[in-house]
């Protein structure tokens, strides 16, 4: 459940539970053991958690039940009287999952075992994708989640991710590179850096690296395919980083931006560096070194003390970075934050949280349909991830989906460049034909527009 992170570190669980003698199941119902990788950043998510162990317990009596990830973290005795529930693991005991099931074969109880987050400079430190196998690549996957970093040190008021996920936590950089080239080299086109706080990377090591080092050491592995960033603070990118952008590059021209508010006050509030012309100098530094630059958001309706004024910053700051790919979150109060501290009249009222909401998505909408329009005006290169009998599907660098029809007969992976032709609101994609002369990009013998 919840991020990309958690896909990955779900991979290296399933990984170690197969080294260790275990297989999977093709149904649930076979299932002798479900794992539960919960989430915890809003309290939907959690809802969502409830719900859906209480519906595991209910039926598949047969099954033993693991639960794990920051809700397990963060609230661990939620779970101990639900059905089938046989063991309940924190985020840094995720890596001694497996050896924790062998302590506790039912029928004997189990202690329901959970560690804190680890501390700075603890040897322990980091979760497991610092210490798990190295993963071979999923042959239904052509976009491959390369987690390079963990934790978080930012403690912004309104979020409790570093009490469930501990401190930014760097993978060494030789472990990221002998994942990368297992996954190209397995058939792998696309690599998706990931982190929960991916600008960070590197601060922790010995000696430092830096987010820029750590993608300049990949991009020659992937002259054959491409990787792309997943979520990052803007004030991260320096002018290093930026300039990696460059059209040419097989680094994606698409980013997805933490930014939160676009009202300087809200955001001194929040916790969160930098101030809304920083930001604004960031995007429109990003588009002058390539002007095809897709950007995406997260960004939180109502936080406390949010003024009308301080919501028009916000939303006017779509329109001004040209931002048009949103995630937007009504404001939800954390337990054991201090934004859950703020007195109770500083709290914005709950239909006006979700009247905002809904403004900003209008606008993020808006963004998108203007940029529709100038994308049809040059081709886009598509990673085949769906082939569904006449036709294909799959995801362009600036992170569009694309359908086209299969001429070329073109397999899972493929990757093709393909014109434009309209965009089909009903199922949220591009369509698109592939030239008479065409060929795979992999060959290297179609150049860059």
């Amino acid at each position: 459940m919840g991020c990309r992170v958690n896909q990955f570190e779900t991979d290296l669980i399933l990984k170690m539970g197969l080294d260790s003698g275990l297989h999977t199941t093709d149904s649930v119902d076979d299932a002798d053991i479900i794992i539960i990788n919960t989430c915890s950043v809003t309290q939907e998510s959690e809802r969502q958690a409830r719900k859906l162990i209480r519906r595991l317990g209910r039926d598949h009596p047969k099954a033993r039940l693991v639960v794990t990830g920051c809700y397990a973290q963060r609230s661990p005795e939620t779970f101990y009287n639900q059905p089938n529930v046989a063991l309940v693991v924190g985020n840094q005991d995720k890596k001694r999952l497996w050896h924790l099931w062998d302590q506790n074969t039912l029928p004997k109880p189990c202690d329901h075992p959970l560690t804190e987050p680890a501390e700075p400079g603890n040897s322990d430190a980091g979760g497991i994708a610092a210490y798990g196998p190295i993963l071979d690549h999923s042959e239904n996957r052509a976009r491959t989640p390369l987690q390079i970093q963990d934790g978080c040190d930012r403690h912004c008021t309104y979020c409790l991710i570093p009490q469930v996920r501990g401190p930014s936590v760097s993978i060494h950089p030789d472990r990221i590179m002998a994942q990368a080239e297992r996954y190209l080299q397995a058939g792998s086109r696309e690599l998706v850096l990931l982190g929960i706080d991916i600008g960070s990377f590197g601060r922790d090591l010995s000696p430092p690296w830096t987010l820029a080092q750590m993608v300049k050491a990949l991009l020659p592995l992937c002259q054959t395919g491409r990787l792309r960033l997943s979520s990052v603070d803007p004030m991260d990118l320096d002018d290093e980083m930026m300039a990696l952008f460059a059209p040419g590059s097989p680094l994606c021209p698409h980013l997805h931006l933490s930014i939160q508010s676009g009202d300087d006050l809200i955001r001194k509030r929040m916790g969160r560096q930098g101030s809304r012309q920083e930001l604004l100098m960031r995007i429109n530094q990003l588009r002058r070194i390539n002007p095809h630059m897709v950007f995406g958001a997260d960004l939180i309706a109502g936080f406390p003390t949010e003024s009308d004024e301080a919501f028009a910053n916000t939303h006017s700051l779509i329109a001004e970075g040209g931002i048009s790919l949103l995630h937007v979150f009504p404001y939800s109060q954390r337990p054991n934050t201090p934004a859950a501290r703020f007195p109770s009249h500083s709290l914005v009222p709950e239909p006006i949280v979700k009247q905002r909401a809904s403004i900003l998505r209008q606008a993020g909408q808006e963004q998108f349909n203007l940029r529709l329009k100038s994308r049809l005006l040059y081709p886009a290169d598509v990673l085949v991830e769906k082939v569904d009998g006449a036709w294909v599907q799959g995801t362009s660098e600036d992170y569009y989906s694309v359908r086209f029809i299969n001429t070329l007969a073109d397999i899972h992976g493929a990757m093709r460049r393909v014109d434009l032709t309209e965009f089909d609101p009903t199922q949220e994609m591009f369509l698109g034909v592939v030239p008479q002369v065409s060929t795979d990009l992999s060959t290297g013998s179609v150049d860059k527009w």
